[in-house]
């Protein structure tokens, strides 16, 4: 009975202190964000880079500037990938009208990426050959989320293929309520 009691307060201990970090991490991230509000951007802050969609277009991430922006690093032959996407369609479809910005960045590729996205239908621009890209902000696997506020900078990069988890709404709610 004692062994289940202090397993018990054991496990709450654990579920506190990480709730607790999260609103450490959530809070500083707010903080940050409101100190870059207060800045005027003249330069993107961030790692800019220029991939090719699957149209053929260059796209720079540094035109993305002012808005917030979700990098999802994928692959075709990912099913962590699969199980994700569909929940990143739906937050795109909710929250691009209001100016959130979600780039799919192909990487580890042996298919064909442009095929996968027609049969599936999304409707957020995917980039072809980030390979160099997601080395750069250390992401190795897939699927890899990158968080990029608005003034450019890299708030959070994560690995989850939870297609509700709530860091998505979380982050395209904190940035675009003002709008």
């Amino acid at each position: 009975m004692i062994k289940r009691l202090l397993i018990s307060v054991l496990v709450l201990l654990v579920a506190l202190a990480n709730n607790q970090s999260f609103a450490v991490e959530q809070a500083n991230a707010t903080k940050s964000t409101q100190q870059n509000e207060k800045e005027t951007p003249t330069s993107y802050q961030g790692n800019d880079w220029t991939l090719t969609n699957l149209a053929g277009e260059k796209v720079q991430l540094s035109q993305f500037q002012g808005k917030p922006v979700i990098l999802v690093f994928w692959a075709t032959w990912c099913p962590y990938c699969k199980k994700l996407l569909p929940g990143i369609e739906a937050l795109n479809v909710k929250y691009a009208k209001h100016g959130l910005t979600i780039l799919a960045v192909n990487i580890k590729e042996d298919w064909q990426p442009k095929t996968y996205w027609r049969n599936h239908e999304y409707t957020f621009d995917a980039l072809l050959e980030g390979d160099d890209v997601a080395t750069s902000y250390g992401i190795f696997g897939t699927p890899g989320i990158i968080f990029i506020a608005p003034s450019g900078k890299v708030l959070k990069a994560t690995n989850f293929s939870d297609p509700n988890h709530p860091s998505l709404e979380k982050f395209a709610q904190h940035f675009l309520k003002k709008n």
